[in-house]
């Protein structure tokens, strides 16, 4: 293995990294942002809205923006419900900001993904270490309804999360790696990054200078068929570190150089 570089900050991918969830999820998630639509949206007239009109206008607006080479993991929540709205002819029962606030977390507090248990060790340790944290995460929630999640949850405080839905890029483009560096104010190749997804966690990084660890500690809860399977020979990367657990980085000689400068 080559000999690492010097690394002044951690960035943790959030799915199946540093959280996971049952396979059934995502649906549970569906459900409830709809019902969160039944509630801030009404007719022109202030009536409820049919509920099989709410999921065909999401249907409709999810395909105009695949249409465009978008999702829904890269528009802001506050955009999503307006455009919601909009495609319904609808008004919304709260501001357009809180909307977007209520509707980046729904679904959070009533169906909570599970936080890694070898997480709290390894940010109170890197911490302790001077070195900052933050997690790069494809989602359509604001990176400040995650840290809130974090904190409530496990006690546990990201200097930044960076989500696609504000960055409006997701992994493996380079422009939300490129958004942590401006956050932290250090360059990209002095940042290491953690994730469980080769093309997106890894070669993402690469590509944009930072450092990668490929972590597959969490790979067991990947729902079947969810993700295509990892090219064996891809893990033989010189320039890559593998683990099985998040607490390996503590001692392995990627992070034996770690710290402030001066």
């Amino acid at each position: 293995m080559v000999s690492p570089r010097r690394f002044r900050a951690v960035s943790l991918d959030l799915w199946f990294t540093a959280l996971y969830y049952p396979s059934d999820l995502d649906n549970r998630w569906r459900e409830d942002r709809l019902r969160a639509l039944g509630e801030l949206l009404r007719s022109k007239t202030g009536e409820n809205l049919d509920p099989t009109d709410i999921e065909s206008a999401v249907v409709a607006v999810d395909a105009e923006l695949e249409l465009h080479g978008k999702n829904t993991g890269l528009v802001d929540p506050q955009a999503l419900v307006l455009g919601y709205a909009e495609k319904l002819g609808a008004d919304l029962t709260l501001p357009p900001n809180r909307a977007g606030q209520l509707y980046s977390s729904v679904g959070l507090a009533e169906h909570p993904p599970t936080v890694n248990p070898e997480l709290a060790n390894l940010v109170r340790a890197l911490e302790a270490r001077n070195l900052p944290v933050i997690a790069i995460t494809n989602t359509g929630r604001r990176g400040e309804t995650w840290r809130e999640f974090f904190r409530a949850r496990a006690g546990l405080r990201f200097q930044h999360v960076i989500a696609s839905c504000e960055v409006g890029r997701a992994k493996p483009k380079p422009e939300i790696f490129i958004e942590a560096s401006r956050r932290l104010g250090i360059p990209l190749e002095e940042i290491l990054h953690v994730g469980d997804r080769w093309e997106l966690d890894i070669d993402g990084a690469l590509r944009s200078g930072c450092g990668a660890v490929l972590y597959r500690g969490l790979w067991s809860y990947y729902p079947p068929g969810m993700y295509p399977e990892t090219d064996p020979a891809l893990l033989n990367n010189p320039n890559v570190l593998t683990i099985e657990r998040l607490d390996e980085l503590l001692t392995s000689p990627w992070l034996s150089e770690f710290g402030p400068r001066g």
